[in-house]
This record gives structure tokens, C-alpha cells and sequence, in this order.
């Protein structure tokens, strides 16, 4: 290796040492009211969820993934069989909606959320799932909580 080509390889192994490790992301899980930490979620390089639950009125699964960054949730797409109460009706400029056979789909969604605001009920069965592993947010009763997303910002394009 020419004297320069070695200068350009120490040179580059000296700034990757010098950059800060990279936080891991996790999401934690608060008491509304109180505040109170309930749980934390680690996600590891992940840096996108699952929220799936059970809507109150049509008792059927719906399914919403949520992306995460440095300032919170963004809702990316939500499927469901049946509409219902505060589901959307209808895709916002850019969004895509599909009626798949037996489901509807909104998709292509950049919906940011920040924080998430929940009140969950066990028979809702709300569920937080990440890389295969299902964290039922359900633990603590009927309860309200709040999700916020820790050291996810997402690497610059």
C-alpha cells in the first residue's frame, strides 16, 4: 500500500473512532397520570413498530405501524377489516389507500404523531410488537399511558 493510500486508512479509522456510539433506540412506556415509568422497550437498531389492538366498537384487529426518530412516532401505514370510529375514511395528499380482498389499507402515510397519547383496556389487548416480540401494554389494566421513542434518530440519507 502506497504512503498515502496508509495516511487515508489511518485517517479514516481515527474519525470512526472519534464519532459517538450510536444510542440504541427504546421506546418507554409512562403513566399518564403520574408520570410513573412502567417499562422500557428496547429496540436495538430497530427503528419501527407495531401497535395492534382490538377497535372498541367493530372487535376486530387493527394494525398500525409507526416509524421512529429523534422527535417521536410517525403512523406510516394502518390496516383493518372493518371501519369503524376513528379509523380514517379516507387517504390525505400522497397517502395511498387500497381495499385489499379482505382488509383496508392506508399506506405511504407520514403521519407524526410525537409522543403517544393511550388509554388502554385489556380487552382491547393493545399490543406494542418489535422484531417478533409482542409487548402487551395491557400489563397495567385500564390505564393511560404514554409512549416516547429514546435515541431513535434515524441515520441521514
Amino acid at each position: 500500500m502506497p504512503p498515502r493510500a496508509h495516511r487515508l486508512a489511518a485517517a479514516a479509522l481515527v474519525a470512526a473512532l472519534a464519532l459517538p456510539a450510536a444510542r440504541a433506540c427504546e421506546v418507554q412506556v409512562r403513566a399518564a397520570r403520574t408520570g410513573a415509568a412502567l417499562q422500557t422497550i428496547g429496540l436495538g437498531a430497530l427503528r419501527e413498530v407495531e401497535l395492534s389492538y382490538l377497535h372498541s366498537v367493530t372487535r376486530t384487529v387493527v394494525r398500525e405501524t409507526l416509524a421512529l426518530d429523534g422527535l417521536g412516532f410517525v403512523q406510516q401505514r394502518i390496516e383493518f377489516s372493518v371501519p369503524g370510529p376513528g379509523l380514517p375514511t379516507e387517504a390525505l395528499p400522497g397517502e395511498v389507500f387500497e381495499r385489499q380482498a379482505d382488509r383496508f389499507v392506508y399506506r405511504q402515510m407520514e403521519r407524526r404523531v410525537g409522543v403517544l397519547h393511550m388509554r388502554v383496556d385489556p380487552a382491547q389487548a393493545q399490543t406494542l410488537s418489535a422484531g417478533g416480540v409482542h409487548h402487551p401494554l395491557t400489563a397495567w389494566g385500564a390505564i393511560g399511558l404514554q409512549l416516547s421513542p429514546s435515541g431513535c434518530q434515524r441515520d441521514p440519507a
